[in-house]
């Protein structure tokens, strides 16, 4: 009787001590919790971006020991690239990657975000979103559609598009089919181009069938993996519509704020590493790729005119300045950017710019 009554009263003082545990310490259990989430890619499989996201997925599963596990599927294993942002907002799925004007219907804001012609490049991106508005004016705008906005990725400076015929002055950009998404894309419209946009598994077959004339994609590393050499004949620079497109991880509002801090933490600094890992392989593989370009398959190299790229300047002022009067957040965004453009060119005119140039001695 007396052993029946020690593990009766034991009994009780665990199940007391457990609710004093659990009241005092709600996130002790509940921080053990585990959620499965789906993510899709705006991009292929295939090459840097899809080798990127599905590590930044793999390694957000791996290190919150299986308390999120995150399945991602790349462009049109599950939706078609451009329906990710729907599918997360919605909350069908939890978590999407793209590049902000992707879904520039959506908003006259959300193109800024990817970058603006002439405007920021890698380095300054970066910190535009991390040391500067850049983050919170995203938010802002994402908020919108009950969404988490994350930069996750940098192409770095791209190219200037593969053209099958010589582009000698800007007059003839006129009546050519011609993907460029983004803001740079606005700007080729005002001199009578017919700007397409196209997710990354169509270019080539469209350009192959005749369906556009030409395409800008991001840089040699990339454009050589999608075997954009084997259908154009003339590959320009500088990529002066995108020095340093921002690519993002976008998640559903309401998975966010379901997740604990720790989680939360987790999630921002690992799209932080993607942001950084992914610019830096861009870098390390363009010029590999541009020499096997040039050196085996005759890649004709073609710089832009200094005047073609003065006007383009000029013009390119001009659209995005008047794209973004249309809208408040549009406008405060450029405004800031601008801003933040003239702090960054006054600094890397004497650090980035003359070392270059002394490099070079």
């Amino acid at each position: 009787m007396k052993r029946r009554k020690f593990f009766k009263n034991l009994k009780n003082i665990s199940l007391g001590t457990l609710a004093v545990s659990t009241f005092a310490f709600p996130n002790i259990l509940s921080s053990k919790k585990k959620q499965s989430w789906v993510a899709v890619s705006a991009f292929d499989k295939a090459g840097i971006l899809g080798r990127a996201f599905n590590t930044l997925c793999s390694e957000i599963t791996r290190i919150s020991d299986g308390r999120l596990n995150i399945r991602l599927f790349h462009a049109n294993e599950l939706v078609g690239a451009f329906e990710s942002f729907d599918v997360v907002q919605s909350g069908t799925c939890q978590m999407g990657f793209g590049s902000p004007y992707y879904w520039a219907g959506k908003s006259p804001a959300i193109s800024f975000l990817s970058g603006i012609p002439f405007g920021l490049n890698h380095q300054e991106m970066s910190a535009w979103f991390y040391n500067s508005k850049g983050q919170e004016l995203a938010d802002e705008v994402y908020r919108r559609f009950n969404l988490k906005f994350f930069p996750a990725g940098n192409t770095g400076n791209q190219m200037g598009g593969w053209f099958n015929k010589k582009i000698k002055t800007v007059n003839d950009f006129k009546g050519l089919k011609f993907r460029m998404p983004g803001l740079g894309g606005e700007v080729l419209k005002s001199y009578g181009t017919n700007v397409v946009l196209l997710p990354g598994p169509d270019v080539v077959p469209s350009i192959t069938s005749g369906t556009i004339d030409g395409t800008e994609w991001i840089g040699p590393a990339a454009d050589l993996g999608k075997g954009l050499h084997k259908v154009c004949k003339y590959y320009y620079y500088p990529g002066w519509h995108e020095p340093g497109t921002c690519l993002e991880a976008f998640i559903n509002l309401d998975a966010w704020n379901s997740l604990d801090k720790d989680l939360k933490r987790l999630v921002e600094m690992a799209c932080k590493k993607s942001n950084a890992m992914i610019a830096s392989e861009f870098f390390a593989r363009n010029g590999y790729a541009m020499k096997k370009l040039r050196d085996e398959f005759n890649v004709n190299f073609v710089r832009y005119e200094n005047q073609t790229l003065r006007l383009l300047k000029r013009k390119s002022d001009e659209v995005v300045n008047e794209i973004a009067s249309k809208d408040v957040l549009a406008k405060k965004i450029f405004n800031n950017i601008i801003e933040f453009r003239k702090i960054a060119m006054f600094w890397s005119h004497h650090s980035e710019k003359d070392f270059l140039e002394a490099r070079q001695y």
